[in-house]
């Protein structure tokens, strides 16, 4: 078994790359640990395979630490070490779960975290959470051992609801996306709303958006998606 994993151009190496880039934005966006402990995966394209990061720190993550592995988890090419050896089931079960995830991102962001320590959905009350499809309570998943068989189970019963993020009791959170951009920004606006309604709670506690009001919004931003992006009309040439 090769020590690193070996990229010949195509779809693999580039979602290799991608990965190693949503590591780093993790690093700088100041949203991990101070431990900076993660994990990231992400489908490799019409393969049947998925690439994981192969060490327990997200920390200068290069191409050569990832591991490539099956979707029963069998490793292909590449390492991985015992922390992150033991999650690897946390990741492949959820692919064969929900065809919809693309790429799945662990975290301890503080401020979710601290949610999850205490056992407690995050209510859908930031709106920048919503435009990423959190739009319904984040919910808990019950404790049990990291990567057994339980805690895994625990997960599929929240994640096979269509949860774009799940908390992990007393450990932290889990966020998926249809792919790594959209699996960074649900990581993002999660503790984003964790962190708001913790602050919230000084005040009197953070209000839930109340759930027609949440269909509005997502039509107002479906048909705004749809228009794309706008710019001044060429103007008519002058006529002398």
């Amino acid at each position: 078994m090769s020590r690193g994993t070996r990229f010949e151009p195509g779809p693999a190496r580039l979602t290799a790359q991608q990965l190693v880039r949503t590591a780093r934005e993790l690093v700088q966006r100041g949203i991990l640990s101070t431990s900076l402990h993660g994990n990231i995966s992400a489908r490799v394209p019409a393969t049947g395979q998925i690439l994981l990061t192969a060490r327990s720190s997200l920390d200068r993550v290069t191409l050569r630490d990832l591991a490539l592995l099956d979707l029963d988890g069998q490793l292909i090419e590449g390492f991985l070490d015992p922390a992150t050896h033991e999650i690897v089931e946390m990741h492949t079960a959820v692919y064969r779960q929900r065809s919809d995830v693309g790429a799945i991102i662990h975290t301890h962001s503080p401020h979710a975290t601290a949610f999850a320590l205490a056992g407690r959905p995050i209510e859908p009350c930031y709106e920048a959470a919503l435009r990423m499809g959190v739009t319904t309570p984040v919910p808990v998943a019950a404790y049990a051992p990291r990567g057994s068989e339980a805690a895994v189970s625990n997960i599929l019963a929240e994640s096979g609801k269509g949860a774009w993020a799940v908390l992990l009791a007393n450990h932290g959170l889990l966020a998926f996306g249809r792919d790594l951009g959209h699996a960074l920004r649900v990581v993002i606006a999660v503790e984003e709303a964790a962190q708001m309604a913790l602050l919230a709670e000084a005040i009197g506690g953070a209000r839930p958006i109340p759930p027609e009001l949440i269909g509005q919004g997502q039509a107002r931003a479906a048909a705004f998606a749809r228009t794309g992006t706008v710019a001044p009309a060429a103007p008519s040439p002058r006529v002398e």
